[in-house]
């Protein structure tokens, strides 16, 4: 059932105009892309259904270009610059296109001030926040910035299982990138074993909060709340990523 509603979601979605919604709103959008760019790279047979590659990242890429515009107006709130900073290296990541990279790097360290003894200072202590830090570990090799990040990470788990639910699937998207991006790096093998023990009694929580957001979608139908499509767009998209993995990987 999930599979006809991600492929009919998908046609859907192909045929409107991004630059209808506000940005905000596009950050879901952009990684269901992504993930779909992934599966059809690595099952080519899927070309079929969901069109080529370079076609399916181009859809994240126009994207990325709205974003372009918006990092360095202080006017929208800082954890929404973060937020589109981070979304532009997460397009790099499976693209070779140094721009995109360029424009996140240096919004990434304009926001992440440095104090006058050297210091970062965090904006705010968000899943936002914790992604560009991973990025600017992966990217620019800076180890304070995964050092920070691990904090965060270590206190979003502590009080992630009787949080706030609106934030739930954030914090694990950050989670997940620290622990691939970070933590297998970083991190000695007791703390990492420790770290996915935690992942996995999160995940339950996650699920079921995935598979609620997927529930209100279906009843809204056409109604649904952009911000909804946009998430469950990439929810499904993960969970077919998954399950072709399971089965042909």
């Amino acid at each position: 059932m999930e599979k006809g509603l991600f492929h009919d979601l998908y046609k859907r979605l192909n045929m409107l105009d991004i630059r209808a919604y506000p940005p905000g709103q596009l950050s879901g959008l952009l990684h269901g892309y992504l993930t779909v760019y992934s599966m059809v790279r690595v099952y080519p047979w899927l070309e079929g259904t969901f069109g080529h590659p370079g076609d399916i990242h181009e859809r994240a890429k126009e994207i990325a270009r709205l974003y372009s515009g918006q990092l360095r107006n202080e006017d929208i709130p800082v954890d929404t610059r973060v937020g589109y900073a981070a979304d532009m290296m997460d397009v790099y990541q499976v693209y070779s296109d140094l721009g995109y990279l360029k424009n996140g790097v240096d919004a990434a360290y304009q926001i992440l001030s440095v104090r006058e003894n050297g210091k970062i200072a965090l904006p705010c202590r968000t899943p936002n926040v914790c992604r560009l830090l991973c990025n600017c570990y992966y990217f620019a090799g800076d180890e304070v910035c995964g050092e920070l990040a691990g904090r965060l990470v270590m206190e979003a788990l502590g009080y992630r299982r009787g949080g706030e639910r609106d934030v739930l699937l954030a914090w694990w998207s950050a989670i997940c990138l620290y622990n691939d991006v970070v933590g297998a790096m970083e991190l000695p093998k007791e703390e990492l074993e420790r770290l996915n023990e935690e992942r996995t009694r999160l995940r339950v929580s996650v699920e079921r909060e995935e598979d609620e957001r997927i529930e209100r979608f279906r009843q809204a139908g056409q109604e649904a709340d952009f911000g909804l499509v946009s998430e469950v767009f990439y929810i499904l998209a993960k969970r077919q990523f998954e399950e072709l993995n399971k089965t042909c990987g």
